[in-house]
């Protein structure tokens, strides 16, 4: 009897033994380990999605931080570089020389015509696009890279734009330190020509072409330019942002001051085309000598450089007050 009862005895603290640890692994499960097999290690390590609304409207989504963008035209590479992102640019347009460093980066065709295939072939995760590329753009969104259209026909504009670059690429605070400075810097000339009446301001004839005389009119950025530095365009009044004049035009409203862009050293030979044209021995501006070639991209590209070309304008307008 003893024996039978030692048997038993052990037979059940075998089964005893054998149950509990067949259970232990379901006591163990820690539900927070559970929730973990679902969800990253690391929340913080997911990529974040920033998404903004273009000027067009457009609503655009980037995930994590862009770090190879493309840029498709002159304006839009120059805000890049002038907000610190030069490192992140791998590709723009033939027509991009500005900052000198662009010229390194890869071409993707012209401004007009950029190469969908070039473009990918470069990988980006984002492309900074204009209203011109309309069927560009559907293209890229169709293959998964983010774009953003950024267009701008008025300084304020312009802000708007650097500010949508700055904050689709995490560099929201050199946005705002470039925007400032720009202001600060328009400020400073609007206290020196700010104050003249308009019927004292200069007058001012730009000329955009030559050939057909070509000149900026009411709706052009280079208009707000040439208003900014506290001069008249005399032909401000042209609803057509680029309309075409003819030289008596031009001489029949009397400008003071000439402006013309210097394209690849034709300036020598712009001045003489000026000195024949008809009526134009008669045009104060010409009179006076006062017929100045300026650069041609700092004023006709919206970009950061209008500073420079409002300073330049108030320069030439009223040397006595500079």
């Amino acid at each position: 009897m003893k024996k039978g009862l030692f048997l038993m005895v052990v037979l059940i603290l075998a089964f005893l033994f054998f149950a509990i640890g067949c259970e232990q692994p379901e006591e163990a499960v820690d539900p927070e380990e559970e929730i973990d097999m679902e969800e990253p290690a690391d929340p913080d390590a997911a990529e974040d999605e920033v998404v903004v609304t273009d000027q067009m409207g457009r609503e655009v989504t980037v995930l994590g931080v862009p770090e190879r963008i493309i840029s498709l035209s002159p304006s839009n590479t120059e805000i890049s570089f002038a907000l610190g992102l030069g490192d992140r640019i791998v590709g723009v347009t033939e027509y991009c020389n500005y900052p000198p460093e662009a010229q390194d980066k890869g071409i993707v065709g012209g401004f007009d015509s950029p190469s969908i295939e070039k473009v990918v072939e470069l990988e980006p995760d984002l492309v900074l696009a204009s209203t011109i590329h309309n069927e560009e753009v559907p293209r890229l969104e169709e293959m998964g890279i983010p774009v953003l259209v950024i267009e701008s026909s008025r300084v304020e504009e312009l802000f708007e734009s650097m500010a949508l670059v700055a904050e689709i690429t995490g560099f929201e605070e050199a946005g705002e330190e470039l925007i400032n400075s720009m202001k600060e810097r328009i400020d400073a000339v609007q206290e020196k020509v700010g104050d003249i009446d308009p019927e004292d301001r200069v007058r001012v004839f730009y000329e955009v072409y030559s050939d057909p005389l070509m000149t900026a009119g009411k709706g052009a950025f280079i208009n707000e330019i040439l208003s900014l530095a506290g001069g008249k365009n005399i032909f401000g009044d042209v609803a057509e942002n680029y309309p075409q004049v003819s030289a008596e035009e031009v001489a029949d409203r009397q400008p003071d001051i000439i402006l013309f862009p210097d394209y690849h050293g034709t300036a020598g030979t712009v001045l003489e085309e000026m000195a024949g044209r008809p009526g134009w021995e008669s045009v104060p501006a010409v009179e006076n000598k006062n017929l100045h070639a300026i650069s041609d991209d700092a004023f006709a590209r919206p970009g950061p450089r209008i500073v420079e070309a409002i300073e330049e304008a108030a320069e030439l307008y009223y040397p006595d007050k500079f």
